[in-house]
Formats: C-alpha cells, structure tokens, sequence
C-alpha cells in the first residue's frame, strides 16, 4: 500500500487539507505525519470542539475531518455533524470510536489503526490506482521539524535545505546521531519549517516515529484494542533497539513495560479463543501473537501440572516474552524446523540469525535485570538443541521439564495461529502424541488436551 503525495496528483492547484480534532498531543504528532507521509495532506488541528467549528467557519476548505466520537465529555462527533448540516456542507468524516450506526461519518475502532485510517481517507477523497500510480515524490522529503522531538535519533540521514539555493540539501544530522535539542530550538528560531530525508527512507522513518510514540502512551487510556496495536509496536520497537544497542537501561525500561502488560493481558481472557479472537480482529502480526498466546498457553500447563506453581508460572511469562526477542520479523518468527529455514525465501543472513536466534535470546535475556533462575538455559532449548542453534526432532534426557513445556506450547500455538479457523484440538493432540513419543512428553500433552479452547 503506498498512498504516498497520490492526492497531489488530484488536487493540482492545491494541497488537501485535513482538520485533525485531537486533544492528545501524541496522537496529533501520529495523525499529522501519517497523513502527511501517506495522502500528502496538509493538516491544520483543533485542541476542541470550539476550535474545531471555528476552523471549520472560517474560508479556508477543509477537504477531510478525522475526529474521535467523544473526548473529553464532549460529543464532537455529534457536534460537528450537526455543524456541517447547518452550512450545508458534506466534507468527509473518519471518526475514531464511531460505529456502524453513526451515519455520514466513517468508523474507525482503533486510532492506531493507521491503514484503516489511510485507507478511509482515500476512499473519502475518491483516490483512484491510478492517482498512486502517477504520484512523483521529490527526492528530499520534507518532515516538520516537530517531529523529531519524538526520537532520540534518527534511524537515516536527515538533511537540511540550502539558504543559498533551496534545490541543494547539506547533511544535517547522520543516522543514529543524537539529536540536539539546542539546535533543532535554534534551527526554528532562524524560520526553519522542516527538516529532509531521502524519499526511499520516508516510510522506515515514519514507522520507527510510529513506533516511538506508541512506546510512550498511557496504555490505560486506551482501548483494548489500541493496547494491542501499542505493544505490538512497541515490540517491535525494543527488538530493533537490542540489535543494535544490546541491554542497556532504554531497553530494559522498554522490556519492562511490555512485559507487565502482555502478562496482565493473557490473565484478562478466560479461554484461549476469546484472547486469539482479540489479535485476529486487531489484525496484529504472527511474531507478537505468537509470544502473546504462547505466555497464555504456558501458563495454563503450569496450572495443570503438580510441580507448578507461581515462581515456574512467571519464568514461563518471561520466556515467552524473551525466547525469540532476536528475531526481526514473523516471517522469521513462523520457522520452526530445519527443513522450514531451508525451504523459506530468508536471505543467507536472516538464516543464520534464525538459526543462531534461541542462543542469541537467552543471552540477551540474561542480562535482563533479575533474570529467574535456569531461563537462558531454557531458552537455548526451546527448539529442541541444548546449545541453541538450529532445529531439533529428537529431543535427548537433557532437555530440561521446563523446557519441554515450552515446545510443547510452541508446536501447539505455532498450528493454531497458522489455522485459525480450522484448527481442530483433538486432532492436533493425536497428532502430538505421534510425534513426542516419551513419557516426559506425553504427560504434558495430557495438560494440554485439558486446555478450554
């Protein structure tokens, strides 16, 4: 999906503007560089209501509205509609929270929910394939300099316009060069609007901006399925950071707020289904979906068996979330066998990094502050081996209980996950007594029939 500028094509004389109605300032940063990046829409916000219709009153067009249903005891949704119909007015809505019910208005459930937002505002606007098709980018992208007060540092070159000749751009600041906040103050002093990346970088910049904010909502403001979307980015955001800072006290903290909460999420379900129902609908990816039902799965093995108990519950939590925090995407994340790596379209590298990965995690795991007692050696053997490289189908006396729960867990949620809907319990069950023959296996599986899918 690239929608990105597209509406310049369709818009000649002028450039789209969109009345952002957000009250979070994190939320209005999400909205307006998304917009931007995406539909290449200008984008003009409203604290409130008030100052919402007073934009809307004034002769400047507004060609599109994204708004929430209610914020802050305030019916904005139903007071804007009410506007509009008084003016005469049909300008598009895309409102979050809205449902089906609201007409005239385009629900969305999730303000996180980019695609869902920039896929309404397209279809608002009557954006055609062929408006994505004829779209030209220039080849520095403009990004409001506000927005860099969201990162630490840049994950590409940034690059500044020349004063001298405005077709002519000077590096500004190198990748993962820390970012100044004295002279980012300074370069807005001098009337300076944005600073420029190179076109092909756009997208892995605004993600990683993205991903930066989701890090840092409140999540209990937000709803379920916000949650979701948050953490899942967020993930995704710490993955990236220990590969290339390793453990230091930004991840940890990082970790640490992910953790609590994919725990205290996969307490909230009764059943299995009602949890794996909430990340389909959400639509989030197999890698976080993977580590979120697995710690669920777990801890419900740990339930059943009669050497469970808390202390073994929560190391089965922690495992779950570290036992693949190497990896980098869910097509690495879905391969679990030897012939599965071979047979994938993975470049040399990424093979290597799979199969080194359960190594790779239970160091980094390790060096987590108060790591439990035995989970690198857990998590070594979590695909079988007992050094932590490569697949296993043969599992020896020194694989550790523990350990055996966690494959166990793995090969059930991994075939789950890959057949949503046609999963059949018991006969992923026969099929796992055929495959883990052993009486150590075999009086897990029993645990794992009882589970209420």
């Amino acid at each position: 999906m690239n929608f990105h500028h597209i509406l310049y094509n369709k818009y000649m004389t002028r450039k789209i503007t969109t009345l952002i109605v957000e009250s979070q300032q994190q939320f209005e940063d999400f909205f307006m560089i998304n917009l931007h990046t995406w539909i290449g829409a200008q984008t003009t916000v409203a604290k409130n209501t008030q100052m919402a219709l007073e934009k809307l009153n004034e002769p400047n067009e507004i060609d599109l509205i994204l708004c929430r249903k209610n914020m802050k005891g305030e019916k904005v949704l139903e007071l804007i509609k009410s506007f509009l119909e008084s003016k005469g007015s049909n300008i598009p809505i895309i409102c979050i929270g809205a449902t089906e019910s609201d007409t005239a208005t385009t629900p969305i459930e999730s303000a996180l929910d980019i695609k869902a937002i920039i896929q309404a505002s397209a279809k608002a606007l009557n954006v055609t394939a062929k408006d994505m098709v004829e779209m030209v980018l220039p080849e520095y992208f403009p990004v409001a300099i506000q927005h860099f007060h969201l990162i630490d540092e840049p994950i590409c070159n940034v690059y500044r316009q020349e004063e001298e000749d405005e077709n002519q751009y000077k590096l500004y600041l190198p990748k993962f060069t820390q970012i100044p906040p004295a002279a980012l103050k300074n370069y807005i002093a001098e009337g300076h609007t944005h600073l420029y990346i190179k076109k092909d970088q756009r997208l892995n910049f605004v993600n990683n901006i993205n991903q930066e904010i989701a890090s840092k909502l409140e999540l209990k403001t937000l709803n379920q399925d916000e949650q979701i979307s948050a953490v899942e980015m967020s993930q995704s955001l710490l993955q990236e950071k220990i590969a290339r800072l390793g453990v230091t006290d930004e991840t940890i903290e990082l970790a640490q707020r992910n953790l609590k909460y994919m725990v205290q999420s996969s307490k909230k379900v009764s059943t299995l289904k009602g949890l794996l129902k909430r990340l389909l609908k959400n639509k989030a990816g197999y890698h976080f979906k993977h580590s979120q039902i697995l710690m669920s799965v777990a801890t419900h093995l740990m339930d059943q068996l009669d050497w469970g108990n808390e202390e073994q519950r929560e190391k089965l939590q922690f495992i779950g979330f570290f036992h693949d925090i190497s990896l980098q995407n869910s097509a690495q994340a879905q391969i679990h066998s030897d012939q599965e790596l071979k047979e994938s379209n993975l470049s040399p590298a990424e093979k290597e990094l799979v199969k080194k990965h359960a190594q790779m995690s239970a160091t980094i795991a390790a060096q987590y502050p108060n790591t439990p007692i035995g989970v690198e050696q857990i998590i070594k053997q979590h695909h079988g081996t007992t050094n932590g490289i490569g697949f296993s189908e043969h599992y020896s006396q020194n694989i550790s209980p523990m350990a055996i729960v966690f494959i166990l867990s793995e090969d059930f949620v991994d075939h789950l996950l890959k057949n949503p809907k046609e999963f059949n319990h018991k006969l992923k069950i026969q099929q796992m007594r055929k495959r883990y023959e052993t009486q150590r296996f075999q009086k897990i599986i029993d645990a794992l029939e009882s589970l209420v899918i």
